[in-house]
């Protein structure tokens, strides 16, 4: 039987473009929070293990506990940095203001377990309908993984695809 998650969550990002001119600087930076609980509607699963001695893929039987997923992330957003930026719209003439350096920090904790987290800096491109990011993700707590992963990441932003769905507010005035 597959696994199934209920995954309920929280997204929070404040952007600090309106800070008066004394704190110009710290315009292009934002910080984005989340957090979500993978509730598991079995409790076991099976999974495959790849095992480097035989080089083979195992099913392994994996218990399925409910965790809290959490993270943060500081970015500074070059698109600021340009004269010709407009809310909204990027700068064609400037690709290269269209990177956004970042930090995420992100935990999981499962329930009776230790929590473990990486750091995953970063570098995305933002395109008009599109983002690509790529980011190592280091650990950051004993146990967390054996070594250095890596994260790649291609978002399409459905308020572009679907404007007439997403392309409005949720709540007008």
């Amino acid at each position: 039987m597959p696994l199934w998650n209920g995954n309920p969550h929280a997204l929070e990002a404040q952007g600090f473009g309106a800070l008066p001119d004394a704190g110009s600087w710290l315009r292009p930076a934002g910080i984005t929070a989340g957090v979500s609980v993978a509730v598991p509607t079995g409790k076991t699963s099976n999974n495959l293990s790849y095992d480097p001695t035989t080089r083979q893929f195992n099913t392994v039987r994996t218990a399925n506990v409910t965790t809290v997923h959490w993270r943060f992330a500081l970015e500074y957003s070059t698109l600021y940095l340009t004269d010709r930026f407009a809310s909204g719209v990027l700068p064609k003439e400037d690709p290269l203001r269209q990177w956004i350096p970042l930090i995420e920090f992100a935990f999981d904790s499962p329930r009776g377990q230790r929590t473990r987290g990486t750091v995953n800096p970063g570098i995305p491109y933002v395109s008009d309908t599109w983002q690509v990011a790529a980011e190592p993700g280091l650990p950051t707590t004993h146990g967390s993984t054996r070594g250095v992963g890596a994260n790649l990441q291609v978002l399409f932003f459905l308020d572009d695809f679907l404007p007439s769905l997403f392309g409005k507010p949720i709540l007008a005035h």
